[in-house]
């Protein structure tokens, strides 16, 4: 009997099917063309290494679809369409770079 009821059950777990972990994450529109835009713009972000933060915001203009962000202390989550100005403790931009 037992040996019946693992048989069962294996028999379910074969049959179930599985979920890959691109099946599991939702499908986010846009990133693509949003890392695409990030990189483009990328060349013209870093010429703003250097200069305040408030000139920066002023200036800078990016892409419909790229997310920009000031920090000085950046956690390193990646989001393949966001632009990250990295700032000293003056609000003095140190670095630009994607993800």
């Amino acid at each position: 009997m037992k040996a019946l009821a693992a048989m069962l059950i294996l028999t379910a777990l074969i049959a179930a099917p599985t979920a890959s972990p691109a099946d599991a994450q939702p499908a986010m529109p846009g990133l693509a063309q949003g890392e695409a835009a990030c990189l483009r713009v990328l060349p013209v972000a870093r010429r703003f290494v250097g200069r305040p933060e408030r000139l920066v915001r002023a200036r800078f203009h990016p892409p419909a679809n790229v997310v920009v962000r000031y920090c000085q202390m950046c956690t390193r989550d990646y989001r393949p369409n966001r632009l990250t100005f990295g700032l000293d403790g003056r609000s003095i931009v140190r670095s630009a770079g994607c993800g």
